[in-house]
Parts: structure tokens; C-alpha cells; sequence
């Protein structure tokens, strides 16, 4: 009788603890935003009521509070707060180097340093980016060594006018000089500049602009050849000849500008329309004013018949009237 009551209670008990025990789990737990890691990898991801695990900082961060607790603690299905929280590791800022200097995005992981070389000077070797790294920059500085530049470039129908040399420093000038009798067209000076090249582009030795051949036309302004620059000339297509592009041109650094313009014949219809246009308005008017052939055979058929009629009217009103008038003749003789 004592079991029938006692030992049911003993498993409801005993299930209800199992139950309880099963329940109070906590998953794997996540503080990204806190920049932190498990200091250990665990593969599970459930862990019981009252399991503990432990944090670090990411790579290139530190605490904020170094006597923050690094632990949190499965409570039922919760964890305890964790008191941890990691910033970026300052790396310092880069000191100016010989003859050059950092351009920084910050000085905290991560952050990236330029270097740049002051005026006159170029980097020797190639560009390398320095990065704040979890234990500091990375790399070491430059080496800014002085601009030089190669010897100028020749130019056609020019020289320079000192001996060249086999390089230049930083804004050493040279200057150039045409051939007798040639136009020298841009900066006849160009100076050694930071990037290690002459600079502006070598000027040109202007010879003039060919002589144009424009077929079917003439000359109606402008000069003979030889063209030098600034010369112009104007052209007029002779008669039966339409132009195609424009008829003063001028002589320019690069040629003529624009380019030359052409004369081509006109077709067909359009001269038989010109010459229709000479006619004058007149004519114009005229065609425009006269009636159709069949119209006029018309008017031509109704005036003839309106005269016929009238005709016979008139014939047949002087027969009667002839005939009236002898009959009264008749009557006025005496008997």
C-alpha cells in the first residue's frame, strides 16, 4: 500500500529533475561586437547550467579595462555578462624622414602610412605602404634620394641651345632653337621637374602648310605659296560646282585649319532646278496662274455654241422683220 503511493512520487520527482537538468542549457556564446575571442575552440554547442569559458582580444586590439573579468558563466540558458571589451592597438605616429614624410590614414591597427618625398627628391627603389601591424608599423622607412633627369629630347629641324649633358638636377633648364628661317611653335625653355622629366613637351620647328589642291575652284583671297603660319586662304568653286566644307582656311601649328574644302560637280536635277529659278518670277506666277488644256477646250465649245445661237436669233429677228416690213408696204398702196 506504502509503494502504490510512494513510488510514483519517486518518479515524478525523479523525471521532473531529469527534465530540469535537460532544459538548463546555454548555446555557444558570441560577443563579436566586443572584438573579442574564445580562448579556446570548442567544438561543442551546448553547454550546461553553470559551465564556464573564457575570452581574449582579437588580434591587434587590447582591453579597455585590464581588470575587466575575460569569463562569463552559463546561468539556466543565460549567460552572465561579460566584462570584457577590446579596442584598436595604437601603433604611434611616424616621424618625418630624410628628406620626405608620411601621409597616414591614423596610427591605430590597420591604418596604412604613405610616404611621400619632398620637392626636388624621388623615391628610391619602389613604393612601399607601411601598415600598423598587431606588433607595430611594418617595414622601415625610404630612402629620398635627389631628382635627376635624362638629357632632353631632339626635336626635328631644331637643336638645343647648350651642349646636353648626361643628366639634370631637379629644375635645371634647357632651351631649344629652330632652324634659320622656321617658326618654333610651344615653350622653346623646359625645366627638370619632381617627377624626374623634362617638362612642357619639347616645342615643334614650323615649316609652314602645304600648298592646297582644290580641283574646280580658284583662289578669291589669301596669298600665293609658300604658306608660313598664319596665312590664310579663301576659295570660290567655279560655276556647275558646289562646295563641300569652308572656304577660308588658315594656316595653324598642326595645318590647315579647317581642312581644305573640295568642289563637287552638281547633279542633274539640281541644275535644271537653277536654271528654272533664273526664269524669273513671272514665269512663275504665270504657270501658276494658267488653266488646264481640257478647260480651256471646254470654254472654247460653250463661247462657240453661245455665238451660234446668238446668230440664228439674229438671222430669224431680220427675216420676220423683212417680211413685216413689205407686208406694210403692200397695205399702204392704193387700190
Amino acid at each position: 500500500m506504502g509503494c502504490k503511493v510512494l513510488c510514483p512520487s519517486v518518479a515524478l520527482l525523479a523525471y521532473l529533475m531529469i527534465c530540469q537538468h535537460i532544459r538548463a542549457q546555454c548555446t555557444q556564446p558570441s560577443f563579436a561586437s566586443r572584438n573579442v575571442i574564445l580562448t579556446a575552440d570548442l567544438s561543442t554547442q551546448s553547454f550546461s547550467d553553470g559551465s564556464t569559458v573564457t575570452f581574449q582580444c582579437e588580434i591587434g586590439h587590447r582591453p579597455v579595462n585590464s581588470g575587466a573579468s575575460k569569463s562569463v558563466t552559463c546561468k539556466g540558458t543565460q549567460w552572465t555578462n561579460l566584462e570584457l571589451n577590446c579596442t584598436r592597438k595604437s601603433c604611434g605616429s611616424l616621424q618625418d624622414f630624410l628628406n620626405g614624410r608620411y601621409e597616414m590614414s591614423g596610427n591605430l591597427f590597420g591604418d596604412t602610412a604613405k610616404p611621400v618625398c619632398n620637392k626636388g627628391y624621388m623615391l628610391a627603389g619602389k613604393e612601399t605602404t607601411r601598415t600598423c601591424r598587431d606588433g607595430g608599423w611594418d617595414g622601415r622607412d625610404p630612402v629620398c634620394e635627389p631628382v635627376k633627369c635624362s638629357p632632353p629630347l631632339a626635336i626635328e629641324n631644331g637643336e638645343l641651345v647648350e651642349v646636353p649633358l648626361e643628366s639634370y638636377d631637379y629644375l635645371d633648364a634647357v632651351s631649344y632653337r629652330c632652324n634659320p628661317g622656321l617658326n618654333l611653335i610651344g615653350q622653346s625653355t623646359l625645366h627638370c621637374s619632381e617627377d624626374g622629366t623634362f617638362k612642357p613637351d619639347p616645342p615643334k620647328c614650323f615649316d609652314g602648310c602645304p600648298t592646297p589642291t582644290v580641283t574646280n575652284a580658284k583662289r578669291i583671297g589669301g596669298k600665293s605659296p609658300p604658306y608660313k603660319l598664319g596665312n590664310f586662304i579663301q576659295y570660290k568653286c567655279e560655276d556647275g560646282y558646289e562646295m563641300k566644307g569652308e572656304a577660308y582656311i588658315v594656316c595653324r601649328a598642326n595645318g590647315w585649319d579647317p581642312e581644305e574644302p573640295s568642289c563637287n560637280a552638281l547633279s542633274t536635277t539640281t541644275t535644271t532646278t537653277a536654271v528654272t529659278s533664273k526664269k524669273g518670277k513671272t514665269d512663275e506666277n504665270t504657270k501658276g496662274s494658267s488653266f488646264p488644256t481640257w478647260a480651256i477646250v471646254v470654254i472654247c465649245v460653250v463661247l462657240g455654241i453661245v455665238v451660234a445661237v446668238v446668230s440664228l436669233v439674229y438671222v430669224n429677228y431680220r427675216k420676220k422683220r423683212s417680211e413685216h416690213v413689205k407686208v406694210e408696204k403692200e397695205e399702204d398702196q392704193p387700190l
